[in-house]
């Protein structure tokens, strides 16, 4: 079983129900719907589309709703501008049609943040500006790089760090929605502190989901350097790699990514590797030497997930990018496998003491056993993500009874959940046969860790055959 989990963003080229059941079929474990674009009604009719999708092929697949968060960009513009070295532009507050030399932005910050002299990064940082004015209207600047600059692109400030929460009133908006269509998680985008997910958590309480787990995406550095305040209120972390790789210095990027990891991994929270993994497949069927290196170090690194964006949401061969990082997953995979487990600091966050120990020892009775898998019985997930954690040699099974348990372990690494409204130990052992995931005869390993010890005497880690 492949252990590395894969997420796919949705877009104009997969949310039609053959393509999103051949994404299935070709590897993705979980769906992510990008609130950056399209409509809620457009969302709705996609994750009722997985969902069809998924019980159509007996999976559990989680949907991620990916919120905004407040991203700068520029309005609508009645034509591509081409922009030349040395050409002038003016950004202006409002919400009007740009053209030459002129175009709009609505968001306010950007105005009040930016000063002489700061550079202005447009388009994932293609086109370059500098700012040789600030009035009361907008900002006066001149073009350092040059390229045609399409409408709703958006602008960094690597200079400069915004002082806005994480949350917009449209992202708000869009998170009750989501609650109201059911999606397993969402991704926090542009979180800078601890206070962000706190806020965000707020929300989702208010909306009825007080335990919607929250993704934290890093994109800027002040989140960077409060990694570990985020991580003891984030249920799970995405290295969000195009907007920190603008907002930080490139060469640094590597670095941050393995420092992120370590310290997701110590804190025994998922963490996901995003953006331009196999970004030459939006237009190529085959990735670049450089990209399939890239998803493979992921790998190394133990990251849970790793994401695939415009290259299933916009490209040209959807399918096919889902296929060939299952097959460098798989590669990268049997090629080492992922040592250095949590080192402990995470227990407080998933259990006491005694749940760690517990886990501790199914992993370590399996190997002895010579089992073939561990089965977490669970309620919540937290039984299975402490024994993931672990990174244990063996696949590891996660049974629950609720649907949306099952579909919030689908990003965490090695788990593969099994749904079952009976999570009694013979009704397991048939559940695992029958549905083809273990032969009958084999040994497996079923553990149940409960907050307290012995509470119900439900307790236990022992060796049965299926």
């Amino acid at each position: 079983m492949r252990r590395t989990r894969i997420l796919i963003t949705l877009g104009p080229a997969s949310d039609d129900p053959v393509t999103i059941r051949a994404l299935l079929d070709a590897g993705a474990d979980a769906v992510r719907l990008n609130f950056s674009h399209g409509t809620v009604d457009q969302h709705r009719e996609t994750c009722a589309r997985v969902r069809a999708a998924a019980a159509e092929a007996g999976r559990t697949v989680g949907v991620l709703q990916d919120l905004g968060g407040p991203k700068i960009r520029i309005g609508p513009l009645e034509a591509p501008i081409a922009l030349r070295e040395g050409d002038h532009l003016t950004i202006e507050k409002g919400t009007f049609t740009g053209a030459s030399g002129r175009v709009a932005c609505n968001f306010d910050a950007l105005f009040t943040t930016a000063e002489r002299g700061h550079r202005l990064l447009l388009d994932d940082g293609r086109i370059e500006l500098k700012v040789v004015d600030v009035g009361a209207s907008g900002l006066s600047t001149t073009v350092v790089i040059g390229g045609t600059l399409e409408s709703r692109k958006g602008i960094n400030i690597p200079d400069a760090a915004l002082q806005v929460p994480a949350m917009t009133a449209k992202d708000v908006d869009d998170l009750r929605a989501g609650v109201a269509m059911g999606v397993d998680m969402i991704a926090l985008s542009f979180v800078q502190s601890a206070d962000d997910i706190l806020a965000a958590r707020a929300v989702a309480a208010d909306a009825g989901a007080a335990d919607l787990p929250i993704v934290a995406k890093i994109e800027r550095p002040r989140a960077v350097d409060q990694i570990d305040d985020i991580l003891r209120v984030a249920d799970g972390l995405m290295v969000a790699r195009g907007d920190l790789g603008i907002e930080m210095p490139i060469e640094t990027l590597p670095t941050v990514q393995g420092r992120l990891i370590r310290a997701a991994r110590r804190a025994a929270v998922p963490v996901i590797v995003a953006t331009q993994v196999l970004e030459s497949m939006r237009h190529d069927p085959r990735p670049t030497r450089a990209e399939v290196t890239d998803a493979a170090h992921a790998v190394d690194q133990s990251a849970d997930a790793i994401m695939l964006a415009g290259e299933t949401a916009a490209g040209r061969y959807p399918i096919r990018a889902v296929s060939t990082l299952d097959a460098v997953i798989r590669e990268a995979e049997q090629a080492t496998h992922s040592a250095a487990p949590f080192d402990g600091q995470g227990g407080a966050a998933l259990g006491r003491a005694h749940g760690v120990a517990l886990a501790e020892a199914a992993v370590t009775l399996a190997a002895r056993a010579g089992a073939a898998a561990i089965v977490a019985v669970t309620e919540g997930g937290k039984t299975a993500r402490m024994l993931a954690a672990l990174r244990p040699p063996v696949p590891l099974l996660a049974a629950t009874a609720s649907a949306h348990t099952g579909a919030r372990l689908s990003l965490v690494w090695g788990i593969t959940p099994l749904v079952a409204a009976d999570a009694s130990i013979p009704a397991l052992r048939h559940a695992i046969t029958e549905r083809g995931l273990l032969s009958a005869g084999t040994a497996v390993v079923f553990v149940a860790i409960h907050p307290e010890l012995g509470h119900d005497g439900s307790n236990f880690v022992r060796v049965e055959r299926l």
